[in-house]
């Protein structure tokens, strides 16, 4: 596992950061506010999934300042696996997305959402510890610099033991033993409800062997019902035969009855309609006898009226041949009216157009471009690109000064925040003197850029006034060339205007020359009146005799069909007279065969039998409405035997689980986490112990002690003395635990490492030895420990370092 680069743009003081990493031990150095920490935070934002607001109190800080996003991307090798990039935007949208390189491109793996994305960079890094990446990094892979000590300086034996305890991943056993008690409670409480619901069920059960009897008589009674009602049925069915055969008879007998009378009524019916068609018949043969004396004055009547429709049309044609010349007068008048407007709009026309040339040559003479103004325009856009750097540098200069001031404020007045004691890191040279210089400086050159942006500002304003006054020069004189096109169309439409009168006074010619026509058409029709008044006295003649006839006209032709019709009608009636006898002669013989006393006592008696069928079905039904009822209570209650057996069997099963959950809690989990605790601390020992002789060359033996207390133990006028806490200083508390965090690193599997400001609180020897002992693990030496991981990372301002490091990357 290796870091091979990280990219960082507009994340605090780095606008746009790349810095590549070699394997082995890598050290950040530069002044204070140069943004090292930050390269940390990146690291741990990016690949280790960490909240940004963990290191800053606002998300927005983390962004440098002025942009609205940024962004992370780190690439790292995985052994045989290949090279990836992981990145990481701060800002909306946030995206998290990791990258394979595939033949020199980085292709991006398809993860359903972030936590997919963990789990995958959690198998890259061999990190498969339950806990989330973000946890692994901010315990033990890289705390930030105020979280270096951590746990170790925690007072509260127990805080400190639970804290120690999920780190190494050890707290779900004590977390089990806790949370497990509950469960004997919660089990005896479902035993105790189980048991005080069997005692009502075994109540209900007692009433079993009663409802069975009771279901078992039902039944009994209602098979003897069903039975009863099978006779009676059987003796209805019979008697409804009979009824049958009696009802046929009786309905035959009023059938005939009734044909008789309706035999009568059409009989009498028919008397009236022969009665009514011997009159139509006499009405007939009188009509016939006028169509006949009237037939020669109908058909003059005719001939007039057909010569008077033929005077008619000529009427039309003449009245049509009036209106044309009405027309035609009109349109000769109208002709003549427009010929003389046009001709003197056409003129008036010509002498505007004239004037209005005049007028715009004049104001296109009025319209001058000034050389100075112009100049000022061309100059715009170099002084627009002159401000718009000015103020990038300005931009920059800002950020710098952020950084600085965030450096400033963690050095504070130079006293260590966790053992309240000067920090020997910058205890020859105060805090105010590392930064007042460069404040001044950084204050002077803002100031000039400032005046430079301001002068460039007004500069740029005057410039932006002369080109708007060119624009709108420019503007009029567009304007002036639209409205002398638009001359030049008037004038040719006028022309054509012009040339169209001649077309006029042609169509004024045509149209004198067709009055003249019709004119002479009319003078054709003078006798026309005449010859109507002449066919109207001979139409009004023959009058009287067209009236007669179309008046007897219909009755005559149906002379023949009435007397047809008046045939039919007899022959009908005799029909019907013959059938009426025959009918008579039935339904008297019909009538001596049909009892009526009889058929009502049969009747009767078939009422009774349905009385009483009614009545068993309705006890059946209620018979067998209990059989039902008995057997859902019978199968309820055997319901509710089955349940009291299901529960007799959950509470024996609760009891087993109970029996379990005891012999778990008191036999396993109880003393599993102190037993995994004694191991881890003992091996952890083990490791730091040889690492803290480096550092701190004396004869101590550091030892991690019960509850995770930091134990230094040594030979005192010959007895064994151990001290912790509060009995050591803060260098000895340091190098400890920077020897426990390097022994846990390698205990837990991590690969690789950060160490935000390692020497806090050592003096000048401690120091050096510190940065040989990580050499040491470097290479493997045997007396430190075997080399266990692919890359140190170390912030320091600490000479120390560059003796031992492989690469140091500067930040100015």
């Amino acid at each position: 596992m290796q870091l091979i680069s990280i990219h960082l743009k507009n994340i605090k003081s780095h606008r746009d950061t790349e810095l590549n990493f070699c394997p082995g031990i890598n050290v950040l150095s530069g002044p204070n506010g140069a943004g090292k920490s930050t390269i940390f935070e990146a690291i741990g934002y990016a690949m280790f999934g960490i909240d940004a607001q963990s290191f800053v109190g606002n998300v927005d800080r983390f962004v440098t300042i002025g942009a609205k996003r940024g962004d992370i991307a780190v690439v790292f090798q995985c052994g045989d696996d290949g090279r990836y990039r992981v990145s990481r935007t701060v800002g909306t949208p946030s995206r998290w997305l990791l990258a394979k390189e595939v033949a020199g491109d980085f292709e991006v793996e398809e993860h359903k959402d972030s936590k997919e994305t963990e789990g995958r960079l959690k198998e890259l890094l061999g990190l498969r510890s339950s806990r989330s990446l973000a946890e692994q990094f901010e315990l033990v892979i890289g705390p930030f610099q105020h979280d270096f000590l951590g746990p170790f300086v925690i007072k509260q034996t127990t805080r400190r033991r639970d804290k120690f305890d999920e780190i190494l991943g050890i707290d779900i056993w004590r977390k089990t033993f806790n949370e497990t008690k509950v469960l004997t409670s919660a089990i005896k409480a479902k035993v105790d409800a189980l048991e005080s619901a069997i005692g009502p069920l075994q109540n209900q059960v007692a009433e079993l062997p009663a409802k069975r009897a009771e279901h078992k008589a039902a039944k009994k009674d209602l098979e003897q019902a069903e039975k009863d009602l099978a006779l009676q049925q059987q003796q209805l069915k019979s008697l409804e035969e009979l009824l049958l055969a009696v009802d046929k008879r009786e309905k035959d007998l009023k059938g005939l009855e009734k044909e008789v009378e309706t035999l009568k009524e059409r009989i009498s019916n028919g008397n009236e309609m022969i009665g009514k068609q011997t009159l139509l018949v006499e009405e007939a043969e009188k009509a016939h006898k006028v169509i006949v004396e009237s037939t020669a004055g109908k058909k003059a009547y005719e001939q007039a009226e057909i010569e008077l429709g033929e005077l008619r049309e000529k009427v039309k044609v003449q009245r049509q041949q009036e209106q044309g010349v009405a027309d035609l007068n009109n349109q000769i008048g109208k002709l003549t009216e427009r010929l003389k407007i046009e001709t003197k709009v056409t003129q008036s026309t010509r002498e505007e157009l004239v004037a209005e040339e005049k007028t715009l040559a004049e104001s296109r003479k009025a319209l001058s471009l000034d050389d100075k103004q112009k100049a000022l325009s061309e100059r715009l856009p170099e002084i627009r690109e002159n401000l718009e750097g000015a103020r990038k540098q300005l931009g920059l200069l800002e950020g710098r000064w952020a950084g600085l001031r965030e450096g400033s404020e963690k050095l504070a007045e130079g006293i260590c925040p966790f053992f309240q004691e000067p920090c020997l890191n910058i205890a020859a040279k105060p805090p105010d003197d590392v930064f007042t210089a460069k404040f001044s400086e950084l204050d002077q050159v803002r100031r000039r850029l400032q005046e430079d942006v301001h002068t460039l500002e007004r500069e740029e304003n005057v410039a932006s006034q002369a080109n708007d006054r060119l624009k709108a020069v420019a503007v009029k004189l567009e304007g002036l060339d639209v409205q002398m096109a638009r001359l030049g169309e008037r004038r040719n439409s006028n022309e054509l205007k012009a040339e169209g009168l001649a077309e006029l006074q042609k169509e004024q010619s045509a149209a004198q020359q067709q009055l003249d026509e019709k004119q002479k058409v009319l003078a054709t029709y003078g006798r026309l009146q005449a010859d109507i008044d002449a066919a109207e006295k001979q139409k009004m003649q023959h009058q009287e005799a067209r009236d007669s006839y179309v008046a007897n006209q219909q009755q005559a032709e149906e002379l023949d069909q009435r007397r047809a019709d008046l045939e039919k009608f007899s022959t009908h009636r005799k029909q019907l007279q013959d059938d009426l006898l025959a009918k008579e002669a039935a339904f008297s013989t019909m009538g001596k065969e049909y009892d009526a006393a009889e058929h009502g006592r049969l009747r009767q008696q078939k009422d009774d039998l349905w009385g009483g069928v009614s009545a068993l079905s309705q006890k059946i039904k209620g018979l067998a409405a209990d059989v039902l009822r008995l057997s859902a209570e019978i199968d309820k209650l055997k319901k509710i035997e089955k349940d009291i057996t299901e529960k007799r069997d959950q509470i024996k099963s609760y009891k087993e689980k109970d029996d379990l959950v005891k012999f778990l809690r008191n036999r396993v989990f109880r003393s599993v986490s102190g037993h995994l605790s004694e191991r881890f601390r003992e091996e952890i020992s083990q490791r730091a112990n040889r690492i803290y002789r480096i550092i701190s060359e004396v004869d101590e033996e550091l030892a991690w002690g019960d509850n995770y207390q930091i134990v230094l133990r040594d030979m005192v006028d010959g007895e064994l003395r151990e001290r912790a806490d509060d009995q050591l200083s803060g260098g000895q508390t340091m190098s400890a635990v920077v020897a426990l965090r390097l022994a846990m690193l390698q205990t837990i599997g991590a690969r690789i490492a950060f160490f935000d400001e390692p020497t806090s609180n050592l003096d000048v020897t401690r120091r050096e030895n510190l940065a040989l002992a990580f050499r040491a693990i470097d290479v493997g030496k045997e007396e430190v420990t075997e080399h266990w991981y692919d890359q140190l990372f170390l912030i320091s301002h600490d000479v120390a370092f560059t003796e031992i490091t492989d690469q140091i990357i500067s930040l100015a």
